[in-house]
């Protein structure tokens, strides 16, 4: 699955990114790579996340990378983890009658993003993330066509 990254793909990651640079410092520390990795629903192991780190070229402390690092980890984490189709499958346990095939709603998948899992997103951060998905305000979310996004390739 090696592609060279789309400007919307780019524009993904700065959004994750920016979710998790609370304090907009331009970086993000271990802790933020991890809570981030794990809503993601990536659950690597501690090893694993030193490992990505150690691959992203971190800085000399090793406890912060830049978002070209964080791009460069992430593209490789996500394409590697998941296929397309497995991504495809876990947004569609998310459906609903009241939404059209290949597409969830934004209400529900909040929800999700606040409940399930390790690590549970606050309110506040599940807006912020469904904001970047939904950028159009519509209430609901082309999974489809976000997965094939994320993955660089065609729905």
């Amino acid at each position: 699955m090696d592609h060279s990254i789309s400007q919307k793909e780019l524009d993904e990651f700065r959004e994750m990114f920016d979710l998790v640079d609370t304090n907009h410092s331009g970086r993000i520390t271990r802790g933020e790579l991890r809570k981030l990795i794990k809503t993601l629903q990536l659950r690597p192991t501690e090893q694993e996340l030193e490992q990505m780190f150690s691959d992203a070229e971190a800085n000399e402390s090793a406890n912060e990378i830049n978002f070209d690092e964080f791009v460069a980890l992430m593209s490789r984490r996500l394409q590697s983890d998941y296929t397309l189709e497995q991504l495809r499958n876990a947004f569609k346990l998310f459906e609903t009658e009241d939404m059209p095939p290949g597409y969830v709603s934004r209400e529900v998948l909040e929800h999700a993003l606040v409940s399930y899992g390790t690590e549970k997103l606050t309110h506040d951060e599940a807006t912020r993330l469904l904001a970047a998905v939904d950028p159009e305000g519509t209430g609901r979310i082309n999974y489809i066509e976000f997965v094939s996004l994320v993955g660089g390739g065609d729905p």
